[in-house]
């Protein structure tokens, strides 16, 4: 046989190559690893840097937008503490069934000092005494007005005299506000994002012409347009007031963070868009000037919504599952040409205007907004001896859960109620911890207490106050 000696030589080069493609190339790897590395700590870092970039200039900008509003706003008109009253109105204007009428009217109470704002609903259908002679419900005051004097501020004037009387504290601005308006500025944000907290379903939800359709949300988080904002703001029919003003101050504090979002800020055409709706769509007392000096505190605005309820009067309930604020009750129809009314507590169909329980409740929720800041987590405790007083011992059985059912509907707290033991001695009234505030309020419902501080191996620590129910709280309660 002949042989070429190339073949043995092109046979002998080809195993070498073999033997190098499958020896472990160390170096090629570790340039592989390098580069990866380098590529991903650049996204990585690049990401972040430009992140804090555009958060930087997010807060340059606004920091800008501060310094010229507070250099051209003007100082509005507040209270011995500190707080702007404003009236909110929210109505229907013409071309609707119910024109005029006031849907939704609130007290919205500013605190420059603590940054919150904090809201008070009256029920529409709370049965007042306007004019001489007139009885009606308080929804119909303003359109009343407006139809015969033709001025929104007569009308608005007009309804705020009323709700002064029940709150029994000074308005300083009124702003009435048509739900178009709400529909507009919706959408030209495009989008709310709101997490709905249950499934809400209104079979009976308002339409024009004096018809119903039905509305549906589920639970969860929506992004939603104008129509379901007004229609989730609206709903009635299937929640009570109480859920009602939830959801609307869930819906102002998307707006808030919509309107002071980058972006709005850095867009002047938005900007502009927005001011001219305000201009065209919103009546108030109000000078521009008073407006822009709301501003530079609205980003990072603390809110709080309270409105009068009726729920306890509905169903029999304890401190456990009260639902706050019940100082209204529904009427006897009959005693009011069978017309869905409400009353104050304590109110009679002989005397309806007793609101002294309303202004209690309202100076506690609008002039000490740190009541809902602090938040102390209460615990109450019957520390009365049967022997001590077997008199009264009949009365003293539901001592604890009377006070608790009390202070819970002020909006107090109320996490515990029992019975104290021996560890408490008989000159401790109560256990506190740092609650300013809510150890002055409380104090206006609980006379000749004192206040002391107990040692802390004896104090539970999940809860911020704990009062002791001693006889001379027993003593008061019998004068």
């Amino acid at each position: 046989m002949f042989f070429r000696k190339n073949s043995f030589e092109n046979k002998s080069l080809k195993n070498r190559a073999i033997k190098r493609k499958k020896r472990f190339n160390i170096k090629n790897l570790f340039i592989y690893l390098l580069v990866s590395s380098i590529l991903f700590l650049w996204i990585y870092f690049w990401n972040n840097i430009s992140y804090a970039f555009w958060n930087y200039i997010k807060n340059i900008a606004w920091d800008v937008i501060k310094i010229v509003i507070k250099a051209s706003a003007k100082e509005p008109k507040k209270d011995s503490l500190w707080n702007v009253n404003i009236l909110l109105l929210w109505i229907w204007w013409k071309n609707h069934d119910w024109w005029y009428l006031t849907d939704t009217i609130m007290v919205a109470s500013f605190n420059k000092r603590l940054n919150t704002l904090t809201f008070l609903s009256i029920p529409r259908d709370l049965y007042v005494k306007y004019d001489k002679y007139i009885w009606w419900r308080i929804n119909y005051i303003f359109a009343k007005e407006y139809l015969r004097s033709h001025s929104y501020k007569k009308a608005a004037y007009k309804l705020e005299e009323k709700i002064r009387e029940i709150i029994g504290m000074k308005i300083n601005y009124y702003a009435v506000i048509d739900f178009w308006w709400f529909e507009k500025i919706v959408d030209n944000l495009w989008w709310l994002t709101i997490n709905v907290p249950y499934t809400i379903k209104d079979t009976k939800y308002p339409w024009p012409n004096r018809t119903y359709i039905t509305f549906k949300i589920e639970k969860w988080i929506h992004h939603i347009n104008w129509a379901t904002a007004l229609k989730y703001v609206r709903s009635r029919h299937s929640t009570s007031d109480f859920s009602r003003s939830k959801r609307q101050e869930q819906i102002i504090k998307a707006i808030i963070k919509k309107l002071t979002s980058s972006w709005i800020l850095l867009s002047p055409t938005k900007i502009r868009k927005l001011y001219l709706q305000f201009q065209d769509m919103l009546h108030t007392n109000m000078d521009f000037e008073t407006m822009l000096s709301f501003v530079p505190y609205i980003k990072e605005l603390k809110i709080h919504s309270y409105v009068l309820n009726w729920d306890c009067f509905m169903q029999k309930v304890t401190w456990k599952n009260l639902t706050p604020w019940c100082f209204v009750y529904p009427a006897s129809r009959d005693a009011f040409n069978w017309q869905a009314v409400l009353l104050p507590v304590w109110a009679t169909q002989k005397k309806v205007d007793d609101y002294s329980k309303i202004r209690k409740f309202a100076f506690i929720t609008i002039w000490y907004p740190e009541l809902w800041l602090e938040n102390a987590k209460i615990q109450i405790l019957n520390g009365i001896k049967k022997r001590s007083i077997k008199k009264y011992y009949w009365y003293t059985k539901h001592l604890a859960s009377e006070l608790a059912y009390k202070l819970k509907n002020y909006w107090f707290n109320i996490k515990d109620v029992g019975n104290a033991s021996k560890l408490f001695t008989w000159n401790t009234d109560y256990i506190y911890n740092k609650k300013t505030i809510t150890e002055q309020l409380i104090s206006a419902f609980i006379p000749d207490i004192m206040f002391k501080t107990w040692d802390i191996k004896y104090a539970w620590s999940w809860f911020d106050m704990t009062l002791i129910i001693w006889e001379n709280y027993l003593y008061n309660q019998k004068k």
